[in-house]
């Protein structure tokens, strides 16, 4: 329905955004200059070995936000990373102490 009438439909929303009209003119920004998608971001984190490596991690990401290196929300992001890594090690330990049972318990 709206294909035969895009173009037009364009025009004015171009026309009202030259007028002042601010909605229009938001719109037209959006499509000219989309907001930056998420870009990668460049942090070293200290190795993860362990689960308990995660709080030396945790600990980098907040000073780095703290000293304006990192945006609250890229912090979110990292912490999230951290924390379905650890989620992993844990799911592997269980996965390891299950087998080890099951092994004991065949003999």
């Amino acid at each position: 329905m709206l294909a035969d009438d895009a173009e037009a439909i364009g025009r004015k929303a171009i026309e009202l955004a030259k007028a002042g009209e601010i909605a229009a003119l938001r719109m037209c920004l959006d499509r000219l200059a989309p907001a930056p998608k998420h870009e990668p971001v460049v942090f070293d984190l200290p190795p993860l070995d362990t689960a308990s490596d995660s709080v030396a991690a945790a600990a980098r990401i907040v000073a780095a936000v703290a000293a304006g290196d990192l945006t609250p929300s890229e912090a979110v992001d990292l912490a999230k990373v951290i924390d379905v890594y650890v989620g992993a090690l844990a799911t592997k330990a269980f996965e390891e102490r299950l087998n080890k049972l099951k092994s004991a318990a065949n003999r």
